[in-house]
């Protein structure tokens, strides 16, 4: 029978290596000198690299619970895939860029399939 939890391990380690990537972004952003991703100026791109860096050390010690079968990170993984649907709808609707919409629909496919496989009872039964 097929581990029920793997695949929650493994898309909480793909949503940390996007958020790493849109980190890495931002810091290229920030370092030449222009607006950053939101558009407002170097010191709200800073804030944004800080928020980024918090984001992904929260997927990181999500991670780190899943990995180590912890019910007390399903909750908070949830939580994420929550945020992570809202936070791909922007991405997909203004944007001419197809690269934004790849994105966009990379990322609402993969938190629809968390929060499935996160709300599966085997799931949940095997964490402890």
């Amino acid at each position: 029978m097929a581990d029920a939890v793997r695949p929650l391990v493994l898309i909480a380690a793909v949503e940390a290596l996007l958020g790493i990537g849109a980190l890495a972004a931002e810091v290229v952003a920030v370092v030449r000198g222009t607006e950053g991703l939101a558009g407002a100026g170097a010191g709200r791109a800073a804030v944004e690299v800080l928020l980024w860096v918090l984001a992904i050390a929260a997927l990181v010690l999500i991670w780190l619970g899943l990995y180590r079968r912890r019910a007390l990170a399903l909750t908070p993984f949830l939580l994420v895939q929550l945020f992570v649907l809202v936070a791909a709808v922007p991405l997909l609707f203004p944007s001419d860029l197809v690269v934004f919409r790849g994105l966009a629909i990379a990322l609402g496919l993969l938190a629809v399939a968390g929060l499935v496989l996160g709300l599966r009872p085997r799931a949940r039964s095997l964490l402890h």
